[in-house]
């Protein structure tokens, strides 16, 4: 078996002898895939024609297509310091592989990247372009490549293979540029084949730990998640007024404790004191000029049946726009918050475009014309049926990636009314804070939006029977904060999820004290095929 005979096959950046310089290895190696296992930041690419499966010797990644989108690739983003250093190794036996980046160990630390190939009888580091002869088909070897400033190296079974000295060149991809480690197969054009034992790596990226759930002047309890969705994303939770839930098209009877198949429903639906229930939809389509519709959903029977109308928005300045996809949309979108006022008419919010507001969004291709958001609110006398334009609540440019939208609504005993807004979400360059407004008129007038919270997505909020307020907002991560003085002051902050979500949560007391709280995560099974769904995590919520 051929183990170390080296041969130059492109260009002259083989040295076997160190390049003087003092590589970090203070770090602990840490675990991006072993033994079934996952980091839970681990992001994929599975394109069709591809497949995974763990086996007695380890993870065999193949691709078997050429076609454009196939591929079987995993990436974590680890916070690789350029002037530190980092380092990703692999033990790893190659079955086979066509084409440059086909079986594949790649790095970039937002600055630089890097990609070698394992061919079962060479090894190639694509961007600096060296090549050795190597037997990586025979048996398994552990692969690791170093890289610092603008060095690269390549050691294989603890020897060093190719110092590439100023060869770490080549522009890290993607907009923001990747700084992610990842392995498997990560070409279309080439098809790959090989069984990986474990994948670990050694940079910056912080040990991130669950906080303490410690908040002041409450106990708070963490106990069991359930599962309600399998697979599933976006769906929320809504509790209809004799306790009864509703997450998509599951329904639970027993506060959450177990679930079966219902009409689907969401934050967005609202019960009337009767039993009926209305719920909007999310996209409008545009009537004529200022006047669109959407589509909505009512019941009559307690939630049993539903029957489909559509309802009309009237919005003299709204228009339409672009939406994160880059598509267009005729109509601005109806979030996920109904209220009804003390004279009994309802309350809806909305976010988008008015016809002046022309403000490009920084987190998205300027071609696309994504502009800043306005959130306002619409009002209805006739139970959902029309709706109109009432009073804006928040639109301002200078503040967060996208100003304001995303909003919910929630309403305190004496009337007053307060809307929780997301401002950004595009995590790392665009976090931005969660802000509170608020209205004593019944949603005539806002006040000026203050910040609660370093980040937040699409906010939901309750109140429990104590006068507890909750909100459950995030990206990155899930958090809940609390409020004993009816929203002013915010406190807990608790992060109860870490890893690859949405943060698209909904919370809700479903019995005096206990908080269900509905999300949903991604994560990878021990085949490396994507797992997780909608779930929910119970807490108790009291007062010492």
């Amino acid at each position: 078996m051929r183990t170390f005979c080296c041969i130059l096959a492109i260009l002259p950046v083989l040295i076997l002898g160190l390049a003087g310089r003092a590589w970090p290895q203070d770090r602990p190696w840490r675990p991006l895939m072993e033994a079934g296992q996952w980091d839970p930041g681990t992001k994929t690419w599975l394109g069709a024609g591809t497949h995974s499966q763990r086996t007695p010797e380890g993870l065999l990644v193949a691709d078997t297509s050429s076609e454009t989108g196939s591929g079987r690739f995993y990436m974590l983003d680890w916070q690789a310091d350029p002037a530190k250093g980092a380092a990703v190794e692999a033990r790893v036996k190659v079955v086979s592989c066509s084409a440059p980046s086909g079986v594949s160990l790649m790095v970039a630390d937002g600055i630089h990247e890097e990609a070698l190939t394992l061919y079962p009888d060479r090894l190639r580091l694509n961007n600096a372009g060296a090549t050795v002869d190597f037997d990586a088909a025979s048996d398994f070897h552990t692969y690791r490549i170093e890289i610092q400033g603008e060095d690269v190296r390549l050691f294989v079974d603890g020897k060093l293979l190719v110092d590439g000295a100023g060869r770490f060149t080549s522009p890290a991809q993607a907009n923001p540029p990747r700084n992610q480690c990842g392995f498997g197969c990560g070409a279309s054009a080439a098809q790959g084949e090989a069984v990986w034992q474990w994948v670990r790596y050694q940079s910056d990226k912080p040990v991130e730990e669950l906080p303490r759930y410690e908040v002041p002047g409450l106990r708070l309890t963490r106990s069991e998640t359930i599962e309600i969705i399998p697979g599933a994303i976006y769906a929320g939770l809504f509790k209809f007024r004799d306790g009864r839930l509703a997450v998509g098209g599951r329904h639970s009877a027993d506060g959450g404790k177990t679930w079966t198949p219902g009409p689907g429903l969401g934050p967005g639906a609202f019960e009337f004191p009767d039993g009926e229930i209305i719920s909007p939809g999310f996209n409008t389509k545009k009537v004529a000029d200022g006047v669109f519709e959407v589509p909505l959903s009512r019941s009559t029977d307690g939630g049993r049946t539903f029957v489909a109308e559509k309802a009309r928005l009237n919005i003299p300045e709204g228009a339409g726009g672009t939406g994160d996809d880059g598509k267009y949309y005729e109509g601005p979108p109806v979030d996920h918050a109904v209220i009804q006022l003390r004279d009994g008419s309802l309350l809806m919010a909305m976010y988008g475009h008015f016809k002046t507001d022309t403000v490009l969004c920084p987190a998205f291709p300027p071609e696309w014309k994504v502009y800043k958001y306005r959130t306002w609110v619409m009002r209805s006398t006739d139970r959902g049926r029309t709706w109109d334009y009432w009073a804006t609540v928040a639109y301002d440019p200078e503040i967060g990636c996208e100003s304001f939208c995303e909003a919910d609504l929630l309403t305190l005993p004496d009337g007053e009314i307060l809307c929780f807004m997301r401002t950004g979400g595009s995590p790392p360059k665009y976090v931005t804070p969660l802000y509170l407004s608020r209205s004593s008129d019944d949603g005539k007038t806002w006040s000026k939006p203050v910040p609660i919270a370093d980040r937040g997505v699409w906010p939901n909020a309750c109140r429990m029977q104590s006068g507890i307020l909750v909100v459950t907002y995030g990206r990155p991560d899930n958090w809940l904060a609390f409020s004993l003085d009816d929203g002013r002051t915010w406190l807990g902050s608790c992060c109860f999820y870490q890893g690859l979500t949405t943060s698209y949560n909904s919370v809700e007391e479903v019995t005096p004290g206990k908080l269900l709280v509905v999300y949903d995560r991604r994560s990878l099974d021990a085949d490396g095929n994507q797992a997780g769904g909608v779930v929910g995590t119970f807490f108790t919520v009291e007062r010492p």
